[in-house]
């Protein structure tokens, strides 16, 4: 995958990201946002081929998924988890755009 390209998704994560703690009214814990970033780089230059990497760029269930891997494999996922998963559970969330809704999961799946 292009540099580019691998930059263009690691924006997309961050946006997100930086769009669901704003949602929830919280800090994003920077460092572990970059550490997320820097495994899902990792992921897609080293695991993914370039067939997938262009599946990925249409299919954001393919893209979720490996986006939602690099939360788990980086531990942002433990990160305020329980303030999270609190702010989250038996909620509407229709406060979270469903953009980014699928940010949740790792929050309240994770052990």
């Amino acid at each position: 995958m292009a540099s580019s390209e691998v930059k263009t998704f690691t924006t997309e994560l961050r946006e997100n990201l930086e769009l669901f703690y704003q949602c929830l009214q919280l800090a994003p814990p920077y460092h572990s946002v970059e550490k997320t970033l820097a495994c899902l780089t990792t992921r897609l230059q080293n695991q993914t081929t370039d067939e997938e990497q262009h599946q990925m760029s249409h299919d954001d269930t393919m893209k979720w998924k490996i986006y939602l891997e690099a939360i788990i494999e980086s531990g942002l996922n433990k990160k305020h988890r329980g303030i999270i998963a609190g702010l989250l559970r038996g909620q509407d969330l229709t406060f979270l755009p469903k953009s980014i809704r699928y940010l949740k999961e790792p929050f309240l799946t994770s052990q």
